[in-house]
Formats: structure tokens, C-alpha cells, sequence
């Protein structure tokens, strides 16, 4: 026996729903998207003609204060409507008559956006279309006390007026709420909105302000970084359960700028392939830095009336099942994408170091060169000073050839190894002199005098031994280069365990190597100042080096009897270097500047 179930009907207020419905767009903060709507509006209309570019849209705001909106414009010079139109389209609510369900590309869904911002906003509002030959003009208004929308064409009002006017759509709305934001604020809040991104790439968007007898008109246009200044471009295909259809792109497009974008343009603007329908920020699905470095577009076709999309196209419903399937394919993409702009950006840091290490290495080399010279010059007189001695074994090779009416010449006995041709006939004298209060001991002075016709033989101090194989080089100072480095043949390959620098090559070649590798001279990553104190240690090390070897040369021209403490020459070495490089005017190698 079936049993029978009594059914009551549940009652609706729709007057009350249809009010909180409306109370959305109540507010001077809602003007943009309210305009927004009516421009979306003239939109569709030229989409209907299949007129999808170059076609104006008109927008004119008129303020005397710039508190209020006197009076609002809209107009297009689209299809227009008809009497029959306004009745049976324009002023049902919640229910779509644009054509979207029979497959026009139009944004148009509900029919309420725009007619609801009106009401809620203006004291009056008012609509006049022309279509073919015929005008029509009503005024439309929220009855408070009967919750419901009302329209009329009397007053000001008509209806299939004839003129000549081309068909199209103007709405007037007068008399507005106080206004939060100055009207030039409109335009850029206009320019940003997904809602009309795609109007404003295709159709000519006018819209001027008008206050007091000032006009001020600008075209509306999407402003956002431009594609082709991207540094890369990633492509990932949609898997198979996002597919689009009907020819639409099936990639997630992903782009990689050189410097950060403004917030609003780190996104990844989703579209139905119709319109735009979110901007998703890319930080939403990565944290890290180089997310304000991407942005990016994709189309998903199954959006289009899709419960997804949130009402008035303002983003996707948390929770759904196909706004968390293009979520977890977003996040992955862009993972994969930040993943390898950080590898890349480590790769050119590093490539900057390097080419801020070697201009450093430019500058102590070339602070070397001049110390060279200038212990060359220290090391000639030594030799003045040690001349007497006859066994003092002097490093020739070492010391370039005096340039004529320098310093006086100094000469030495002959070795076996001089050339024939540097040898000079002479006499080599012995002077003695006195104290010079004859109370002090005599000192003997050894003395070369030339003469062509005397036999005994002497060589200039500074004469280079010369074969007919080889031409003179001319030490051109000391050098400081990085290791590994592969665009230099002669770079030694050193390891992290050898010596932070090496002088295999400095006695030979004039280089110092830099051990690029060794902990103390690589930078560590995040430690503020680290260049700064790699550079200190680099400029010490190299320092040492030349001390050492200042130390050993200036050893070896010192009789045994008379050298001094090794330790205290070379400490003597080593800080007037130091100084010296840090006194340098022509030298930055310790600015305090960033590298």
C-alpha cells in the first residue's frame, strides 16, 4: 500500500531577496564595477553584430565637486532596442536574454549587474535606445516600499518616437550617492578590471570627465606588462580533463620578466574564452620572491556558466571541484617554472661576482705593477749601497735596463755568463776616505773608471744577459687572476683544499692565481657584506705573497753580516702594501660600494 505525502509550499518573499540582492551594489566604492557592467553591456550588443573590434563605447562623468556624480553616460551605436525589446529584455531580471545560451560570445548572464548598480546608486535613472528608426526612452527606479523594481515612459519619457538617429543605447543616470574616490580614480580602476579586460584589448573605450566647464578625455586601455619584453616563455599543456575545445588554446602560458611586476600584474589571468573570469596571483601558488617576477593567461573553456565562476565573473568558488583541478595544475606549473628561475638566477649571480671579482683583480694588479716598479727602484739602491762587495750574487734578471740620465751609472766585475758585448774596458780604482773629523776609520771605496785603453773589464748594474735566441722581455708588473677560469688556457683547476692563492706562476709568468674555489675567497650566500670581506681577504693574501718575495730580494742584497730580522722586513713589507693600497686615490678596491 502506498503511503500518501501531504505537500505544502514553502513561502518565498522574492521582494526581499531581490532587495539583499541589490543592497550588493549600494556604496560610492561600486562605481567602477557598476560602469564596468554597462560597458560589458554595449559589448555583447556589438558582439551580437559580430563586431568584436574597433567599435566606441562612449563614457562621460560629469561632477561639479567632484563628491558626487551629477549625471553618467554610457552610449554605444550597437544593435539598440526596440519598445518590445525593453520590455521583454531589459527589464527582466535574472533571467539571461543576450543570447549566451544559444552559443553568442557574450559576457551577459543574469541581466541585473547593471540596472541594479543604477537603482542603488542614483536618484534617477534613465535608458534610450534606438532601433530602426524608432526611440524609445523609460526611467526605472527601486520602489522601497513594495520591494520591487519599477519603469515607466512618462514624464520626460516615450515611446517609438521616430528620428534619424543610428540605432544604439544610452543610459542616463542622474543625481548620485556620495562618491569615496575622485573621478579620475575611475580610469584606473576601470583599466584594471577582468570584467572589461577584453573590451578594452579590442573595442575604443572613451571615457571623459566633464567638471565645470574643464573636459578631461582619455581611451581606456589594458595596461599590463607587455608579452614581448618577457626574458622566457613556458608553455604546459592542459591535461586531458581541462581540455579546451572548439580550436582555443590548450596551454597554460607563463612569462618571466627581468624586474618585479606591480602587484595587480603578477597574476594569471584566467578567461572562459569569452572573458576574462579571475586573476589568480601567482604568489597565491608560490611564496618564494620570483613569484612578483612571473605572470601569465589561460583559457578554460569549461568555465563558461560554470558554478565556479562566481557571480558577476569576480573570481573561482573556493571548494569546487573544477577551481581546485586548475589550482593543483596551476600550483605545479608554476613550482616548476620559479624552480628554474632561481637556478637561473644563481647561475648569473654567480657570472656577476666573477666579473665583479676580476675588476677587482684588475685594480691589485695594477697597484702591484706600480709597487713593482717602486721596489725596483728600492732594490737599485741597494745596490748602490752594497756595490763594494764583489761576491754579492745580483739577480740581473730581475731588473730592467736603466733609461739614460736616470741615476749615475754603477758598475760590477765581470760574471763567466756575461755576454762579450756588454763588457767595458776600464780601471777599477781603490779610494779611501777619512772620517770626517780624521778621528774616524778610513773607509776603502772600490771604483770603475772606463778607458778604453786600460785592461781591466767591468759590466753595468742593470745590463740584462742577452742571447742571440731570444729578444729582452720587459717584466710588464705582477698580475692577480682566478682559477678555473675557462676562457684562459693558462687558468689552473684548483680544489677547495688548495691554498686560497698560489704564486707558482709569479716568478715566471708575473701571475698570482686567486683559488675561486677556497672557502675564504668564495662568497657565502646571505651574509650581508660577505664581497666586502672576500675582497679584504683576497687583497691580504696577495699582499703576503709580494711581502714574502719583497723580503727574500731585498735578503739576498744584504751582506750575511749585515741582514736584517726576515720577520721584521717582511712585516715592514707587508703593512706598507697594506697601507699603501688603502691610501691609493686611484685605487676603489675597499669601496664601500655594492659588487
Amino acid at each position: 500500500m502506498t503511503q500518501k505525502i501531504s505537500v505544502n509550499s514553502v513561502p518565498v518573499n522574492y521582494g526581499a531577496l531581490l532587495e539583499n540582492q541589490l543592497k550588493k551594489w549600494k556604496g560610492g566604492g561600486h562605481h567602477s564595477r557598476g560602469i564596468a557592467e554597462y560597458i560589458s553591456n554595449s559589448d555583447d550588443s556589438y558582439r551580437r553584430l559580430n563586431k568584436f573590434t574597433g567599435q566606441e563605447i562612449i563614457v562621460e562623468l560629469h561632477t561639479r565637486t567632484g563628491k558626487k556624480i551629477e549625471k553618467l553616460i554610457i552610449k554605444d551605436h550597437a544593435e539598440g532596442m526596440s519598445y518590445e525589446d525593453l520590455e521583454q529584455k531589459f527589464f527582466r531580471y535574472f533571467e539571461s536574454f543576450s543570447g549566451r545560451d544559444k552559443g553568442e560570445k557574450v559576457t551577459g548572464r543574469f541581466g541585473t549587474g547593471g540596472k541594479a548598480y543604477a537603482i542603488m546608486n542614483f536618484r534617477q535613472c534613465w535608458i534610450i535606445s534606438v532601433k530602426d528608426g524608432k526611440e524609445c526612452k523609460a526611467w526605472f527606479q527601486w520602489d522601497h516600499k513594495n520591494l520591487e523594481i519599477i519603469k515607466g515612459y512618462d514624464g520626460r519619457g516615450y515611446k517609438d518616437k521616430p528620428t534619424t538617429e543610428r540605432n544604439g543605447t544610452t543610459v542616463v543616470l542622474l543625481s548620485s550617492i556620495k562618491v569615496n574616490l575622485p573621478p579620475k580614480e575611475f580610469v584606473n580602476q576601470l583599466e584594471n578590471l577582468p570584467r572589461i579586460r577584453h573590451v578594452l584589448r579590442n573595442q575604443k573605450v572613451n571615457f571623459k570627465i566633464i567638471k565645470s566647464k574643464l573636459t578631461e578625455e582619455v581611451q581606456l586601455v589594458y595596461v599590463g606588462p607587455n608579452p614581448k619584453d618577457a626574458k622566457k616563455t613556458w608553455k604546459f599543456t592542459l591535461p586531458d580533463n581541462l581540455k579546451n575545445n572548439n580550436g582555443y588554446d590548450n596551454n597554460l602560458i607563463l612569462r618571466f620578466f627581468e624586474k618585479p611586476l606591480a602587484d595587480k600584474e603578477a597574476f594569471i589571468e584566467l578567461s572562459d574564452g569569452i572573458s576574462s573570469v579571475a586573476d589568480l596571483l601567482i604568489s597565491e601558488f608560490d611564496k618564494r620572491p620570483f613569484s612578483k617576477y612571473v605572470n601569465g593567461n589561460l583559457t578554460i573553456t569549461q568555465l563558461v556558466d560554470s558554478v565556479a565562476v562566481k557571480e558577476n565573473r569576480r573570481g573561482l568558488e573556493e571548494g569546487d571541484d573544477l577551481t581546485e583541478e586548475i589550482k593543483t595544475f596551476i600550483k605545479e606549473s608554476v613550482k616548476n617554472v620559479i624552480d628554474e628561475i632561481e637556478m637561473y638566477q644563481k647561475e648569473l649571480d654567480k657570472e656577476r661576482r666573477i666579473d665583479a671579482t676580476n675588476e677587482k683583480f684588475k685594480e691589485l694588479s695594477k697597484f702591484l705593477s706600480k709597487q713593482d716598479l717602486r721596489f725596483k727602484q728600492e732594490l737599485s739602491e741597494l745596490r748602490k749601497r752594497f756595490s763594494k762587495v764583489d761576491d754579492v750574487d745580483i739577480p740581473n734578471e730581475e731588473i730592467s735596463e736603466p733609461e739614460e740620465n736616470e741615476n749615475p751609472v754603477i758598475y760590477r766585475k765581470p760574471l763567466p755568463e756575461d755576454n762579450e758585448e756588454n763588457l767595458i774596458r776600464g780601471k777599477w780604482v781603490t779610494k779611501v776616505n777619512e772620517g770626517g773629523d780624521g778621528s774616524g776609520p778610513a773607509e776603502t771605496q772600490i771604483e770603475f773608471i772606463p778607458d778604453d785603453s786600460s785592461e781591466d773589464l767591468a759590466v753595468k748594474v742593470g745590463m740584462k744577459k742577452r742571447t742571440k735566441a731570444r729578444e729582452i722581455r720587459k717584466k710588464q708588473g705582477l698580475q692577480v687572476l682566478p682559477s678555473n677560469d675557462h676562457n684562459n688556457p693558462d687558468s689552473p683547476t684548483m680544489s677547495k683544499y688548495d691554498d686560497p692563492v698560489s704564486d707558482r706562476d709569479m716568478v715566471q709568468k708575473g701571475i698570482i692565481w686567486i683559488n675561486v674555489t677556497h672557502p675564504i675567497i668564495d662568497k657565502i650566500e646571505g651574509k650581508k657584506g660577505s664581497d666586502k670581506i672576500r675582497f679584504e681577504n683576497i687583497a691580504n693574501y696577495v699582499l703576503m705573497m709580494i711581502a714574502q718575495y719583497y723580503t727574500q730580494k731585498e735578503l739576498e742584497l744584504q751582506p750575511i753580516d749585515e741582514r736584517e730580522d726576515s720577520l721584521m722586513l717582511f712585516r715592514k713589507h707587508f703593512f706598507k702594501l697594506q697601507m699603501d693600497l688603502r691610501l691609493d686615490e686611484d685605487n676603489s678596491f675597499f669601496d664601500d660600494e655594492d659588487n
